[in-house]
């Protein structure tokens, strides 16, 4: 047959084939320090140890001072230590197993979530003088407190405000004549800050505000003495006077203008002026009366001054530290499927859970129940409860329930009709009887500490959700594994148990349990 093939074939010749070493079996999931050991000195023996492919076939010094091993345990620690950092690099691009809030920070940023800074706590204050004036006492706002509790230093203003507690910050504090004493005053948390910047005619102007943290929707920007708005998005702008926030892990605020598309452009030379308040936190939640303190107002007409006793007569609320890495994993992935816009009951409830304000606190639990209310659409009941300090909660203040109505209003079906209601905290005494042996007597307040420390952990408010129910048994677990305790006899009691303790605490679906007393009883045995 004649050959058609346009490439001339060459017969394979095995006696020219290139021996290519062969390399022993791997595991390339062991990647820690001592399984790339033993990997090297397995290789090293197979290569070139007596039954080795490479000659002299003689290698055999393996003993633990010699160079060899130095030289193998100095690679085995290099590969441990790229492979832990290409595992924790990876691992920080998922939300499941990010570890640092800057990078959870950034994945929030790709899907449009800004977890929430830091809330400032919010008290009510008494001003009071010891007689009645033919003139009123102005105190000029704002009046700045300083108090500390637990070691850190904590900052008050305060301001005068309406009849819903919104401070109102371009009026001074006045005692009218005639009156001894007013109390329609508001106390925040933070100091209050103004940053003035120059606008670049650039599109996409940020300015990095100069103080931190940054406390939650705080800040104004007046651009050439106009009062400018705020949005979430540009996505929606218009080419209006309006701007966003963005936060970092530090909880620095950077505030961004538009192109001229989506947002105005301030002009090269604008004056470009950033009001807001530094600080938030629990701290700023202090007892009532916690603060008696004196300020002297001078009265101009009368041209001397008075001294004013100052007082906050309620407690201090609303304080949070900001979202941390649990809160935003836990957030996280309601808000990708609910897309900041609300349908089932779930984006509703999420769209609550993740509301806060600058002056009336946040939502802490949240439950949308939804019922259908025929072709005019469906009517939602979210039962709602305020956050107050890390594991607290208390009743929605209605200035918080017309905020947080306004926020869903604009994302809700239009057909939908929301009804916000007051959720219900049955609040739980713990009576805990514990047994030890008499030896550990003497160890009976570190015991007690750590207890606390487990019940604090299994009431976080993390853990419950409405309609939850507390078993005694799964207290138990948490306390188990403590040796200085033989046994444990433990109860509850509520209001609805009346005098007779329970082991079980079950709730409706609005209902969520918290806890209240929590009493300690220790016996010991010889």
């Amino acid at each position: 047959m004649p050959n058609n093939c346009p490439i001339d074939l060459i017969p394979y010749d095995e006696s020219k084939a290139i021996n290519l070493p062969q390399i022993i079996n791997s595991n390339y999931t062991n990647q820690d320090f001592w399984s790339l050991k033993s990997r090297l000195v397995d290789f090293i023996n197979e290569r070139f140890g007596s039954n080795g492919t490479v000659l002299p076939n003689t290698f055999n010094d393996f003993v633990e001072s010699s160079i060899a091993i130095m030289l193998m345990e100095i690679y085995a620690f290099v590969g441990d230590t790229i492979s832990f950092k290409q595992d924790q690099q990876f691992g920080e691009n998922f939300i499941d197993s990010v570890s640092e809030l800057e990078n959870a920070f950034r994945l929030c940023k790709n899907i449009g979530m800004q977890p929430i800074p830091p809330v400032p706590a919010r008290t009510l204050w008494t001003a009071s003088i010891n007689s009645t004036n033919s003139q009123d006492v102005v105190l000029t706002a704002p009046v700045k407190i300083t108090t500390s509790s637990n070691g850190e230093t904590i900052n008050i203003e305060l301001f005068p405000c309406d009849s819903n507690y919104n401070p109102i910050f371009n009026q001074n504090i006045i005692i009218p004549a005639g009156s001894t004493s007013v109390n329609s005053i508001v106390g925040l948390e933070g100091r209050s800050v103004s940053n003035t910047f120059s606008g670049t005619g650039e599109p996409g102007q940020t300015f990095q505000l100069l103080n931190a943290p940054v406390a939650y929707n705080s800040i104004e920007v007046i651009v050439n003495g106009n009062i400018w708005n705020k949005v979430d998005y540009f996505t929606d702008s218009q080419p209006r006077p309006e701007y966003r926030v963005e936060f970092d892990s530090n909880y620095n605020a950077y505030v961004i203008f538009g192109n001229n598309r989506t947002g105005l452009i301030p002009f090269l030379g604008s004056v470009i002026t950033i009001n807001y308040r530094v600080g938030g936190g629990i701290k700023g939640n202090i007892i009532s009366n916690y603060v008696t303190t004196q300020y002297q107002a001078f009265v101009e007409s009368l041209g001397f001054s008075v001294t004013v006793a100052l007082n906050n007569y309620t407690k201090g609320s609303y304080g949070y530290d900001g979202d941390g890495i649990d809160e935003i994993k836990r957030k996280y992935p309601n808000y990708l499927r609910t897309q900041n816009r609300a349908v089932t009951g779930l984006d509703y409830k999420t769209l609550a859970d993740q509301f806060a304000t600058a002056y009336h606190g946040q939502i802490g639990k949240s439950i949308a129940v939804l019922r259908n209310h025929g072709c005019a659409g469906n009517i939602i009941d979210i039962y709602i409860l305020a956050k107050n300090g890390q594991n607290g909660l208390e009743k929605t203040s209605n200035e918080l329930k017309v905020d947080l109505l306004e926020e869903i209003n604009t994302k809700k079906m239009l057909t939908d009709y929301v009804c916000l209601k007051d959720g219900i905290i049955v609040y739980t005494d713990v009576q805990i009887d514990l047994t030890c042996d008499k030896f550990f007597k003497k160890f009976e307040s570190e015991i007690k500490e750590n207890v606390l420390k487990r019940i604090d952990s299994f009431f976080a408010l993390s853990n419950w959700e409405y309609g939850q129910t507390l078993s005694s048994s799964d207290l138990l677990k948490q306390l188990s594994d403590l040796k200085q305790i033989k046994s444990i006899d433990l109860s509850f009691l509520t209001d609805d148990s009346e005098s007779s303790e329970v082991s079980t605490v079950t709730t409706n679906f609005y209902e969520i349990i918290r806890p209240d007393v929590i009493e300690i009883n220790f016996n010991y045995e010889k």
